[in-house]
């Protein structure tokens, strides 16, 4: 689609507009000019820059409360708007909760621009700033930042604060290009509250309609996804930061249902279909998310469409997944391709049932449980056990006669990998929603205890470890370097090189992972230690060790140094046998992990080398008036590699205090 020989265009019932700065430059179309004052509540935003074109946002809401009216954007190269570039009058309406998205295409590359939008009796948003990327024969270096899972109950967007006056700080050219929000960009669910049973540090307004679970509500309907954007929406911080830069968005589960899959939630022990809900979360998403779906054909994304539902489950499942198509790629120059995916709408259910570890007398789900369970029929090369070894041997296998389980789809599958294979840049970047870490208990290594290697989380990668190998392999057999991850969902920081075995110490490294810990939502070790307090005394020293009146957050090693080193540490109070304990076998490439904080990421890609800063902020939970201060901020460099190369990721090097169990190296 050439949308620069396009006129001026309306897609019913989403509130896209598409222009085209070459042929309407500095000219304002005939129609209507604004009759109502405006208030722009939810501010303004960007997204999806690419070498010519960028999309923007806002929600412009009339103050008679009118169900349509004009709005007037303005855009320029000029930061205090002397010279307009392109000015439009746009309209709003009711139907689409009077958001508005616009397409703008014909633009330079790599260049900023401003823009704002007007009401009547000069009422005007804040001025937003965005940028175009560079020339896709340029190699111009990129600094991204890399965020996920802000919730605004569990505490305060302090981190968008420091990333905010970071940037502000920094020398001319060396700002932040783009934000990358890997997923969680609201919760569905708000708790009455925390796990511990203290209350939340903010609270959220009642939904529209709502649902009560388990010491919860939840979003079931259009308005309460729309409460939701327009909640978080309105935190000043989270507001100035869609105004500073572009966004890149996908999502992961939060935007419609906590570990769901399709269509389905997976609250209880069961799922459970919820096309209509599915399809307003979806429609919530396109209408408060600027992104760039419908307007470019060689794209699989695809914006809102229509869906009649009611004909059968089946139906109903496929027509609310597919009313979004959100992956899809974007280039930075010559030197940055990046694919962005979607691990929600085409996996498939989970492999194991809630309890089956649990009956077959396994005390986690093993790695080697999941493996089979996941890859079904085609398991021990496609001859898979009729019982489950494991118990008294006599429990049926249910995986026997299914399909290997996906994480993302094939054809999202083939498209991503096609994609990379082929790609040319120095870096493919893959805006991952969920980490692929090795996150597993080395279970096994305790003495006598008969125990097999664990799985932490099968709703995350390691819970589909089928397709990992097919992606994995494939990087490896094409010679494809370059790969980097960057994801989120954990709410921990972390850093590993990925291996094509991720149990096998001597499995050749394909890529790197780096995890952001959430903008604000309750660090992992925070959840591991609730549950473990409640169910598991037993486990509990391995989440959490006390010396010296200190609280230590004994998780980070666990995952790092293995079950043994934790049982010392929490034990003995001793580092050094700790350390000589360690590390874990299960976990080989993991070189970072910090389950007790919220922060950022922060990647700048060179032409020679990757440059990686995570950053812990503290005090979250609190309110504040100046920027929270970073903790620490644990930084690593990952050299450029060819095909046939392995990626080299070494031990962070840190500014201020490092985690438990790290020691203080400045660098």
């Amino acid at each position: 689609m050439s949308l620069s020989r396009r006129e001026f265009i309306t897609l019913l019932s989403a509130g896209t507009y598409l222009l085209s700065a070459g042929d309407l430059a500095a000219a304002t179309v005939d129609g209507a000019t604004p009759a109502s004052p405006l208030d722009f509540p939810q501010g303004l935003a960007s997204g999806d820059p690419r070498s010519g074109s960028v999309t923007l946002w806002t929600r412009a809401v009339p103050r008679d409360g009118a169900e349509e009216c004009a709005v007037v954007l303005e855009f320029s190269e000029r930061e205090d708007f002397a010279e307009l570039l392109l000015t439009r009058t746009l309209s709003v309406h009711t139907e689409n909760d009077y958001t508005l998205r616009v397409f703008i295409d014909s633009l330079a590359p790599g260049r900023w621009y401003y823009y704002r939008f007007r009401g009547a009796d000069d009422s005007v948003s804040r001025p937003g700033r965005t940028r175009t990327a560079p020339a896709p024969d340029q190699a111009q270096p990129l600094k991204l930042a890399f965020v996920s899972c802000q919730n605004y109950e569990q505490a305060y967007f302090g981190a968008w604060a420091r990333m905010i006056e970071d940037d502000r700080a920094a020398p001319p050219g060396e700002g932040i290009d783009a934000v990358l929000h890997l997923g969680d960009f609201i919760y569905e669910r708000s708790w009455h509250t925390r796990q511990d049973g203290s209350p939340p540090s903010r609270v959220l307004p009642p939904f529209p309609d709502g649902a009560s679970g388990e010491g919860n509500r939840y979003a079931v309907s259009l308005a309460d996804y729309r409460h939701l954007y327009r909640t978080y929406l309105a935190d000043p911080h989270l507001q100035e930061a869609r105004a500073r830069w572009p966004f890149i968005c996908t999502w992961d589960d939060h935007e419609f249902s906590d570990d769901n899959f399709q269509s389905y939630s997976h609250y209880g022990p069961e799922p459970q279909l919820e096309a209509r809900r599915k399809l307003d979360a979806n429609r919530a998403w396109f209408e408060y998310i600027p992104c760039a779906l419908d307007e470019f054909s060689d794209q699989p994304s695809h914006g809102l469409r229509s869906a009649a539902l009611g004909e059968d489950d089946e139906s109903d499942n496929r027509l609310a997944r597919d009313s979004l198509c959100i992956y899809r790629r974007l280039q930075w120059g010559s030197l940055v391709d990046l694919f962005i995916t979607d691990a929600r709408s085409y996996r498939s259910p989970p492999c194991l049932a809630e309890g089956t570890a649990e009956a077959l007398g396994l005390p986690m789900n093993s790695v080697e449980l999941v493996a089979l369970a996941d890859a079904g029929r085609e398991y021990n090369g496609g001859q898979p056990p009729a019982t489950l070894p494991w118990g008294d041997g006599q429990m049926p296998n249910p995986a026997r006669d299914r399909a290997p389980g996906t994480c993302l789809g094939g054809a999202q599958r083939q498209w991503l990998l096609q994609g990379m294979s082929g790609s040319s840049a120095t870096w493919k970047l893959w805006a991952n929603p969920l980490p692929l870490l090795p996150l597993r208990l080395d279970l096994s290594s305790i003495p006598f205890a008969g125990y097999e290697d664990c799985v932490f989380n099968i709703d995350a990668w390691q819970g589909y470890p089928y397709e990992y190998r097919l992606i994995m392999e494939h990087l490896q057999s094409t010679g494809t370097a370059g790969v980097v991850s960057l994801s989120g969902d954990h709410h921990m920081h972390g850093a590993g090189a990925i291996l094509a075995d991720p149990g096998d110490a001597d499995s050749p490294a394909v890529a790197v992972d780096f995890n952001c810990a959430g903008i604000s939502s309750t660090p992992l070790y925070d959840s591991v230690r609730a549950i473990a307090g409640e169910d598991h005394p037993d486990f509990a020293a391995l989440v959490t060790a006390e010396h010296d009146g200190i609280s230590h957050p004994n998780w980070n090693m666990t995952l790092q140094q293995g079950v043994l080193a934790a049982f010392a540490y929490q034990r003995l109070g001793s580092e050094r046998l700790a350390n000589w304990l360690g590390g874990n076998p299960a976990n080989p490439g993991l070189r970072f992990a910090d389950s007790d904080a919220h922060g950022y990421g922060i990647a700048r890609f060179g032409v020679d080398a990757l440059m990686v800063e995570l950053v812990a902020v503290q005090d979250a939970e609190r309110p504040f008036t100046a920027a929270p201060r970073a903790r620490y901020r644990a930084r690593f460099q990952v050299a450029a590699w060819q095909a046939g190369e392995q990626p080299l990721l070494d031990s962070p090097r840190f500014e201020g205090e490092p985690p438990f169990p790290f020691s203080p190296v400045k660098g």
